[in-house]
This record gives C-alpha cells, structure tokens and sequence, in this order.
C-alpha cells in the first residue's frame, strides 16, 4: 500500500528550540468534565486510508515518566486513553508486527479531550537497523557517533563525512568533536556524489556544510534530541502524526519528513 499524495502544512510557530505545529478549528478540543484530560483518535495503514485494528497506543508524560496505555484500536483503528495530566507526551504504538514511535510530541491541556490521527509508516530493513544503533547510544550517553571528517575544504566551510554507523539526515543535531575542534550545529545540507539527499548511510561519504573549521580525524555524533530519547529503542517504524486537534511539537524523534494536517476525524 502507498501512502496517498503529501499533506498541507497548516501553520508554523517558532520557538526557541521547537517547532510547534497547531491544527486548530478543525478538531477543537472538546470540554471534559474532569479535570484531568483525554487522547483519543484514529491509527491508519501505511494507505493512510484504511483503519488498523489491534494497536495499543502508549503516552509517556516527560515531566513525571507515567505510561499510560489504550486498549487495542477497534475494526476503525479507534483509540482511547483517559486520565491525563496537564503536559508533554511522548506517543508510541505498539502492534503484533512490531513498535512504531511517533514523530512528534503531543500537549495535552487539563479538562480537554483532544484527538489525533496516526499513519503507521514501517522503515524498509536499512533505516530500522540505523535507528536501532543510533537509539541504544543515544540510551547511554545522550549522543551516537555516526561519523568522521575525512576531508575540511576551509573555502567552502565544508566536509567529507564518512559515516561510520547509523544514519545523518538533514535537520539533525550533530556534535563536531576533535583535538582542537567542538562545537554544535544542525545539518542543513546533504551531497552525496554532487546529488542532495536527505539521508545518509553507514559506509557512505557525504559532503556536509558546517558552521565553523574541522580537522580531518574529527568525529561527529548524532546528538539526541531535545534530550528526549523515544518510547520504543527498536522501532518498526514511524507512527506520523498527520493530522490532530492537540498541540503537536514536530520533528523531536523524527526519521521522517512528515508534515502536520487537517482533516475531518470521524469516530
């Protein structure tokens, strides 16, 4: 099955170090009697058409690290999770087939029930592989080296980087770290062979753009985002959030480009 055509990004709001995207007017959170608050909404096939009936949505608070969990989506993909407190969640879903982490985090006011709808989207073998070593590094240090400078061209303030283990996509967080050299930057810019890629490979060397000099031998680590490490360290895939009436901060523990939409939820 193919996921149908890209969707429509709806509105952007800069933060000082998130992105946050705001789907409102759509889905515009009910009132709950309680004050506590509620997720509910849709998990969908690769199509993102057809309902996928089985999965267990979990959400992890960031502030106090509870799990809650659903009971298995109905033969309409339908979840529910009540009983939330005010705050930050990390989603993942969980299936027979395997673990999916979403590419985003989701806010959950008091009082309100929120929704959201979710595409499973399975990595192909290379990029699960990736995301396993990058995931468990990530565990332990709070960052996984990925590669290593091969080769600094001081005009073009770029580098040959080899990639050692793992992948190197663009809007990632990387750390430059040598004898002399350390600093931190975003990738913003992927060559491999002349041609832009988004996404770069272990045994590959790919030319990179950076902000301040490198020396050949320096190495470069995949920096864990926002220090947040996802759900699940041996994802099947992404769960991406496409469209939803919470407000969802785009791009924390993201192997996709995914974009977040609008669309009409029905139960």
């Amino acid at each position: 099955m193919i996921l149908g055509a890209r969707s429509k990004k709806v509105a952007v709001f800069i933060l000082p170090s998130l992105i946050i995207f705001l789907v409102a007017g759509v889905f515009g959170g009910e009132l709950n009697p309680s004050r506590l608050g509620v997720l509910q909404g849709k998990v969908l096939a690769l199509d993102g058409n057809t309902p996928f009936p089985g999965a267990q949505v979990k959400l992890k608070h960031l502030g106090t690290g509870k799990i809650l969990a659903s009971s298995p989506t109905n033969n309409q993909g339908y979840f529910r999770v009540d009983g939330l407190d005010k705050g930050l969640y990390l989603v993942g879903v969980s299936t027979p087939q395997g673990d999916f982490n979403a590419n985003a985090l989701v806010g959950i006011e008091p009082a309100k029930t929120e929704e959201i709808v979710m595409v499973l989207k399975p990595y192909d073998a290379q990029t699960a592989q990736a995301a396993q070593e990058v995931y468990r590094e990530q565990k332990k240090s709070g960052e996984s080296l990925v590669g290593r400078v091969v080769a600094f061209y001081p005009p073009q303030k770029a580098a040959d980087v080899f990639i050692i283990k793992g992948y190197l996509q663009l809007r990632d967080r990387i750390h430059v770290k040598g004898t002399e050299t350390d600093f931190y930057q975003n990738v913003e810019s992927l060559l491999l062979e002349g041609q832009a890629i988004k996404r770069a490979y272990a045994s590959q060397t790919v030319l990179l753009k950076l902000n301040y000099p490198a020396q050949v031998g320096d190495l470069v680590y995949l920096v864990c985002k926002e220090g947040i490490l996802p759900i699940f360290l041996t994802p099947l895939g992404i769960a991406a959030i496409v469209a939803g009436s919470a407000a969802i901060i785009y791009g924390t523990i993201s192997l996709a480009d995914e974009e977040v939409v609008s669309s009409k939820f029905k139960r």
